[in-house]
C-alpha cells in the first residue's frame, strides 16, 4: 500500500483555468449569471452543481481552494469560511440541536468560549466548561447532562 503524500495527491489536480492560465484565476464578481431562468432556482435549492449564486456563499476561487485542501487532506471535499469563529460556528450549529448539551474545556479559545456560553443559549443549546485533564470532571458533566452530543 502506498503511503499518502498531501504534496502528490495536490499535484494531481489539473487547476487550469479555462484561459489554460497556471494559477486559478480569483473571482472577483459578487453574483453570477445562469444560462437558463430554472438553473438559478435549482442551484437555490441545492439540486444542481455547478454554478453559484453569491460569493458570500460559494464562488470559484473558493472551490478551487476547497478542493486543493481535500487533495492535501484525502477528502472528498473541504470547506472554507471568512475566519476561524465562522468555521467553528458553523461546526457547532450543524451538530447540535435545541435541548442539546455541549461538554466543552474550560481553556477553549475565548471566542468560541464566548459563543457557546452566551449565543448557544438563544438556540435552548446548554454548555458545561470542565478540565479536560480531570477525567472525573468529565465524568461528572457527561451523567449531569445525558443529552450531550457525543
Amino acid at each position: 500500500m502506498t503511503k499518502f503524500d498531501p504534496a502528490t495527491a495536490i499535484q494531481r489536480i489539473d487547476g487550469r483555468d479555462a484561459n489554460r492560465g497556471v494559477n486559478p484565476a480569483i473571482c472577483d464578481s459578487a453574483t453570477f449569471t445562469f444560462p437558463e431562468a430554472h438553473l438559478m432556482t435549482e442551484t437555490f435549492h441545492g439540486e444542481t452543481e455547478g454554478y453559484f449564486l453569491y460569493s458570500r456563499h460559494w464562488n470559484p476561487s473558493n472551490l478551487a481552494l476547497c478542493q486543493r485542501l481535500a487533495a492535501m487532506e484525502g477528502t472528498e471535499m473541504a470547506w472554507v469560511t471568512g475566519s476561524g469563529l465562522a468555521a467553528i460556528t458553523s461546526a457547532l450549529l450543524h451538530e447540535v440541536c435545541a435541548g442539546d448539551h455541549i461538554v466543552a474545556s474550560m481553556t477553549t479559545y475565548g471566542g468560541t468560549f464566548a459563543f457557546m456560553a452566551n449565543y448557544l443559549k438563544k438556540f435552548n443549546v446548554s454548555c458545561s466548561f470542565v478540565n479536560m485533564q480531570n477525567l472525573e470532571s468529565v465524568k461528572k458533566a457527561l451523567a449531569e447532562h445525558p443529552n450531550t452530543k457525543s
